[in-house]
């Protein structure tokens, strides 16, 4: 799950707890130790994708929350940020979000959107809809047909960036159409990119971890 070489190479690490063959709070609380032993001194994002959301994890709404908040109870401490999907809806988002804290992590309310990317304004206001709803970190990622659509969810992050300055936000267009955003995102308000390691990218257009990392420091270097 996580290479003895990952951690020099992300200031976070995100652990896909759905590729578990058995997912069970029990099961992701001892993977996540496994992660943390093999890298005490990086943050760790607990992510469990469903179905619904492009993952392998076929839980509905219930199940997830009740296998997350499970999580949250049999390992607090063993993870720093844990991944919401926004889709289960603000009653499961609130209690999840409770849950966490109880923990001591921290929430990133997240949405994908593997089919399109939706009107500007509608990706703008779900990004503050998240900020709203009390999230720690809110992110978006969506499919985009062409470089116009890349440009318009960085114009969403920028407006969203601008009216919740004190929430931070995660965002990318997927594909090759949307490569560009993973690399200039923190122009337009994104706090963080993801990569792949050994080449197991978890979504499309995922570049290697190594190679964004220093992409992004010459991109931050050259804003200044």
């Amino acid at each position: 799950m996580l290479a003895a070489d990952a951690a020099p190479a992300a200031d976070l690490l995100e652990v896909r707890l759905d590729a578990l063959a058995v997912l069970t709070p029990e099961t992701a609380a001892q993977a996540l130790s496994a992660v943390r032993n093999a890298a005490p001194d990086t943050p760790i994002l607990a992510t469990v994708r469903t179905a619904r959301e492009g993952g392998p994890a076929d839980l509905d709404p219930d199940a997830y929350t009740a296998l997350l908040t499970g999580l949250c109870e049999q390992a607090p401490g063993g993870f720093d940020l844990l991944d919401v999907e926004f889709s289960v809806g603000m009653q499961r988002c609130a209690a999840l979000l409770a849950a966490a804290h109880k923990a001591g992590t921290a929430v990133v309310f997240s949405c994908h959107d593997f089919a399109k990317t939706p009107a500007t304004g509608a990706m703008t206001d779900l990004l503050i809809s998240m900020a709203d709803a009390g999230a720690d970190v809110a992110k978006l990622a969506v499919m985009p047909g062409d470089a116009a659509d890349a440009a318009r969810l960085l114009q969403a992050t920028a407006q969203a960036a601008a009216r919740r300055p004190e929430t931070p936000l995660i965002t990318m267009a997927m594909g090759p159409a949307g490569a560009v955003t993973r690399l200039c995102g923190g122009a337009f308000g994104v706090c963080a990119s993801f990569g792949a390691m050994g080449g197991a990218a978890s979504a499309p257009g995922q570049p290697d971890a190594r190679e964004l990392r220093a992409a992004v420091k010459a991109m931050g270097q050259a804003l200044g």
